[in-house]
């Protein structure tokens, strides 16, 4: 039988961290410094719980980088209640044989319980990049069209995200609308900030182009028709690259599970007479 006394001090004790971990990231900075008045904690105790706040951030983030639609608290919670999960499995299933290699068990499960959540975060990130430099492309050469009729670089934006469907022309089509409110940060800089906040080079690109063409009157078109070509060039280099890779996985496994063994069977007669003959 399981040892019932490790299962649940396992249990209370991965209950209180993820109670300690969700009250620690949702409460708020005045929230923290009030519990360190009622407790009389010092300083010292305080800043963790900051820290605790930038992690908090930096999670949120890289939520809304994955395009992900949950708060912090709910992730970390999750993640938190699968390494628990984990961690009981390994252990109940694992304390027949060896009370050390439960607790192994059990370590390797809570390590995978926040490991899982994290790559697949960093997995959905990668994925939803790649989704937006691929919009990027043919929205900047419909741009290019747009500005050919004439008109200003931005309502020419506007009109082609108006007509584009996709995730990228909403997210510019909202910038756009709230660039127009008076005494707001100007499109470029929030564009700036969207392309820092995916890591996508080529939208700051595209707010450099449209700032300095609304400072100095320089022309949009020509860098935008640039901008666009080296987007293709980069696309068709990593389609070339993934062909390459995928062409590498499948002649690797049918050189070692089909040539292998046919030459094999046809140099099995000519090793044998040769054994024969030595013999």
């Amino acid at each position: 039988m399981p040892d019932v006394a490790f299962i649940a001090a396992s249990m209370v004790a991965g209950a209180s961290s993820g109670a300690g971990v969700y009250v620690a990231c949702g409460g708020a900075t005045q929230r923290v410094a009030a519990l360190g008045r009622v407790r009389g904690l010092s300083r010292a105790a305080i800043v963790p719980a900051i820290h605790l706040r930038d992690v908090r951030a930096q999670l949120a983030n890289d939520l809304e980088r994955a395009g992900w639609r949950e708060s912090p608290e709910r992730v970390t919670v999750f993640a938190i209640a699968l390494s628990a999960c984990l961690a009981m499995l390994g252990a109940s299933t694992v304390s027949v044989v060896s009370t050390g290699s439960a607790a192994a068990t059990c370590a390797a499960g809570i390590a995978a319980g926040f490991a899982f959540p994290m790559l697949a975060l960093r997995s959905s990130i990668a994925r939803r990049r790649r989704r937006i430099e691929g919009e990027l492309a043919p929205l900047l050469e419909l741009f290019t069209l747009e500005l050919g009729g004439g008109g200003s670089a931005l309502s020419a934006l506007g009109s082609v995200t108006m007509q584009v469907q996709g995730e990228l022309a909403s997210d510019l089509r909202r910038l756009l609308i709230s660039s127009q409110v008076t005494g707001s940060a100007s499109f470029e800089s929030r564009l700036v900030e969207y392309s820092e906040r995916l890591e996508i080079p080529a939208i700051g690109s595209l707010a450099t182009i449209l700032a300095s063409s609304r400072e100095h009157g320089t022309g949009v078109v020509q860098g935008v028709r640039t901008l666009a070509i080296d987007l293709r060039r980069a696309q068709r280099r990593e389609l070339i690259a993934h062909s390459r890779r995928a062409l590498n996985h499948v002649l690797l496994p049918a050189a070692v599970g089909v040539l292998l063994p046919f030459l094999a069977v046809l140099m099995f007669p000519a090793v044998t007479a040769l054994q024969r003959n030595l013999r």
